[in-house]
């Protein structure tokens, strides 16, 4: 992601792009109406690339104070009111929480930090609004101090980070791991020893106004870290001595990007390119921020949000119709080759038809063959059923004992004919059978079935009223069967009122037996 990096002090702004580890040379304004006017016409080259704007200046105030320890809207509340108090004249503040007091009510321990001239930072900004240009953030060199001080692993110890800017002389003092303090001393020395003399000088002066603040104890032990060019550096060693609780050390800056782990930028001379590769290879939360530069952010980021969700919706049409295009060339090969296999069925079925040997029936005679045998093995008659029928009976009355069964089938089932509905009759010449009537069969309904059983009762022993009774319960079972019509042709004693009683006697034995006949007609 390319990123336009903006160094602004009292003096001049800088300004840079910043794109894969690489910063382009640097463009200067000065800090005049020719120089905004510059600015101005520099930005209408650079409108979509987002604003990192970084600030080194005198006029910014830090102030350490304790507020009770409160949560969620009413703290956020408290540090509001806080800061307007403190700071009322300027946009630009911010309010960070240091830990909290061990004793007492342990309220929350705060640095409060602004920047206190807004005038300096508003032909920039005004330029920036004009061309609707996104501004990412507002930082402080001062602020992203404690990320280089987190690299030294000095801990909890009192440390003074001094830094060569061309602003100046910036110290920044860390107590318990936080930033206390920060200051920023111009300088206008032109040679490197001069500006050593004066980082001393600066050095001493920041060490006792520690002392007269309460920031940290007189006399108490303190590092000093001086990052600096080769040259200053190597006139400093002789001035400072590890003396007095005062342990140097000292960072050359061609040294300094390894040791707080940042890209490699050749032929350094001051630290603002160290701040500028700081701010731009890690992703750190604005400074100061206003709700102007707030909303053209946030607008911004929906542009851009909206922009990825488009290429998404691209992308991912592109993929959903690739898939598609593929789905539809696989199925054509699938159409085409139903179609080879398709044609080559049909040759194979000529070929076999046109091998086979010509038959005297066409299929559709054939077909009627399959139906009409068909319907004579469902339709045709069969004994089976009556016979069942009977068995049951005779399971429930074994004294009955059947002589003779004589089956057939009848067009129908014995009732009067209707003249009008009865089939012609085909003459039959002498000495010719008579066809077999189709209805006989089974065609096209099954035919209507009789069975002429003849039977006795036995053990007889003369009693003809048990035996009428067995046959009468013979004829109730035999009835239970819906299908069966029952008609006696013989009971055993007929006992009619027109019919005379008879009886012989002699040595015939089977006058004396009580004989019947059943006519059962079975309807389907």
């Amino acid at each position: 992601m390319t990123k336009h990096l903006l160094y602004l002090n009292n003096n001049q702004l800088t300004a840079s792009l910043w794109a894969k580890g690489i910063q382009s040379p640097v463009q200067t304004f000065n800090n005049f109406a020719s120089g905004w006017l510059q600015f101005s016409e520099y930005l209408k080259v650079h409108r979509d690339v987002p604003v990192y704007l970084l600030t080194d200046l005198v006029e910014e105030d830090f102030q350490n104070e304790n507020i009770p320890h409160v949560f969620g809207p009413a703290k956020q509340n408290l540090i509001q009111r806080r800061l307007a108090n403190l700071y009322r004249d300027t946009p630009y503040r911010e309010a960070s929480q240091q830990g909290r007091e061990n004793e007492g009510r342990r309220d929350d321990k705060m640095l409060f930090s602004a920047l206190t001239n807004a005038q300096l930072l508003k032909p920039w900004l005004d330029a920036l609004l004009k061309e609707k240009i996104d501004v990412a953030g507002i930082y402080s060199v001062a602020l992203l101090n404690p990320l280089l001080f987190k690299k030294l692993d000095f801990g909890k110890e009192s440390t003074l980070l001094v830094t060569h800017q061309s602003s100046g002389i910036r110290q920044s003092y860390f107590h318990d791991g936080y930033l206390r303090f920060s200051r920023l001393a111009p300088e206008t020395a032109w040679s490197a020893q001069a500006i050593a003399e004066f980082a001393e000088s600066e050095i001493v002066k920041i060490r006792q106004f520690l002392a007269s603040t309460r920031l940290m104890a007189r006399g108490a032990a303190i590092n000093i870290v001086v990052v600096a060019d080769t040259k200053i550096i190597e006139c400093l060693r002789p001035l400072s001595s590890d003396a007095e609780g005062m342990r140097y050390r000292f960072i050359d800056l061609n040294e300094a990007q390894p040791v707080f782990g940042l890209p490699k930028l050749p032929d350094l001379a001051l630290c603002d390119s160290l701040f500028l590769s700081l701010l731009a290879s890690r992703r750190i939360p604005a400074h100061y921020t206003t709700f102007e530069q707030t909303r053209l952010h946030n607008l911004s980021q929906v542009r851009g949000a909206f922009k990825l969700l488009s290429a998404l919706t691209i992308a991912v049409a592109v993929i959903w119709a690739s898939g598609n295009i593929l789905d539809a060339f696989h199925m054509s090969n699938l159409t085409k080759r139903a179609k080879q296999e398709t044609q080559q069925t049909l040759a194979n079925y000529q070929a076999t038809t046109s091998s086979m040997p010509v038959t005297v029936a066409n299929p559709h005679e054939m077909k009627a063959a399959v139906d009409v045998a068909r319907m004579i093995k469902h339709n045709g008659p069969t004994l089976t059923p009556m016979l069942t029928v009977v068995s049951h009976a005779l399971d429930i009355l074994p004294q009955i004992k059947i002589h003779e069964l004589n089956w057939q089938t009848n067009e129908t089932d014995g009732a009067a004919p209707d003249a009008s509905a009865a089939p012609a009759l085909t003459p039959v010449a002498p000495g010719e059978v008579a066809p077999l009537a189709s209805s006989l069969i089974g065609i096209p309904t099954k035919p209507v079935e009789t069975l002429m059983l003849e039977g006795e009762v036995i053990p007889f022993n003369n009693d003809y009223r048990t035996a009428l009774e067995s046959v009468r319960r013979f004829t109730l079972e035999l009835q239970k069967d819906t299908h069966v019509r029952l008609e006696v042709t013989k009971p055993p004693l007929d006992i009619r009122p027109s019919v005379k009683l008879e009886s012989q006697t002699g040595n015939d034995t089977d006058l004396a037996k009580p004989r019947f006949s059943l006519k059962l007609v079975w309807r389907p």
